[in-house]
């Protein structure tokens, strides 16, 4: 019987988010009390402590919608392996953006007090990752016959190979002023967003996060298959739609800020259930919480390793993700 969350476990996780809060605003590129430049000038102080801060808001906000859709994800498919990157959703959102690039925003719309780029490519970026499942979805309903462990990861490769190819193609087309921010949009990279902007992220986030919470209830009849859920007065397919629906609208906004950063959403729902047994609302808290512990300490590594440089976190959680991928495979499949 599966456990609900304990005062303990989430105090315990707390403890951790907190800690890894401090290391992510104390540490950086840029030592946050260097004596001579805050002698020199505070004003220096406060604005570094003010990029810190709200980095820290935006890397929390990522890891954390990362790892609750990939904990959705992997519910609603029954399958282990679905993540937003491996099944395509955040290649379809980043090939989308990476288009819109191409077309400079008309200096008649930046007077707005809203930050017109970003809702541009947000936009964009949930129009590419609805395409993106949509598809998944088509090409499921030809394939007869398969077990979804095996399809589902299969046509996320097809998915992925087509459209990097689409976005290279856009690489080498675009003016040398862009090449650098596509090139971040590639790797993941995550640049702090202004608190105005946080604001938008979290009010735009706060109706679909809702709904998929309430919508996790389901989740553990849903694992039992579509005709035991059936029996229990529940309809399987209508609450995979909506909650596609709404994971698309989570990945659209962390792709439109840092790209793709991958193996996130498929590492922590793992990592979950591998450390507790809970019930799917607690499960999905957890994942959420972790998701932000994970991508703080990742955001601080890729800024603390080559110090004064600055690396894409992206590239951290890929070299964790891919070994952590291939562990999973040989255990389940024992290869």
């Amino acid at each position: 019987m599966k456990n609900k969350l304990s005062l303990k476990v989430f105090l315990l996780y707390v403890i951790f988010y907190i800690i890894s809060t401090i290391i992510n605003i104390l540490f950086g590129s840029t030592d946050l009390f260097d004596k001579e430049n805050f002698e020199k000038n505070f004003n220096i102080f406060i604005k570094i402590f003010e990029l810190r801060i709200n980095n820290f808001f935006t890397v929390s906000f990522i890891g954390a919608t990362l790892a609750f859709c990939g904990n959705i994800l992997q519910n609603i498919l029954k399958n282990p392996l679905a993540d937003p990157f491996i099944l395509g959703i955040s290649s379809g959102g980043t090939c989308i953006v990476a288009f819109l690039m191409l077309f400079p925003i008309p200096s008649s719309l930046l007077s707005y007090t809203i930050n017109i780029s970003f809702s541009f490519q947000t936009i964009a970026a949930f129009v590419g990752c609805m395409l993106s499942f949509n598809f998944i979805l088509i090409l499921r309903r030809k394939i007869k016959s398969v077990n979804d462990e095996y399809v589902y990861p299969v046509i996320g490769i097809i998915i992925n190979t087509f459209l990097s190819s689409i976005i290279l193609f856009i690489f080498s087309i675009l003016k040398p002023e862009k090449l650098s921010e596509i090139h971040n949009f590639l790797i993941g990279s995550i640049q702090p967003l202004s608190f105005y902007e946080i604001l938008v992220v979290i009010i735009i986030a706060i109706y679909p996060l809702n709904k998929l919470i309430q919508l996790s209830k389901y989740f553990n009849i849903i694992q039992f298959g579509d005709d035991f859920s059936k029996s229990m007065g529940i309809k399987p397919e209508k609450i995979r739609k909506q909650c596609i629906f709404y994971v698309c609208i989570l990945i659209s906004i962390t792709v439109s800020i840092a790209g793709i950063i991958s193996f996130i959403g498929l590492i922590i729902p793992h990592l979950v259930r591998k450390i507790h047994r809970f019930d799917s609302k607690s499960e999905l808290f957890i994942c959420t919480f972790l998701g932000a512990i994970v991508l703080l300490n990742a955001d601080t590594l890729s800024r603390v390793l080559l110090s004064p440089a600055q690396l894409p976190v992206g590239i951290f959680t890929a070299l964790i993700g891919a070994p952590f991928l291939t562990m999973i495979l040989l255990k389940r499949y024992k290869i």
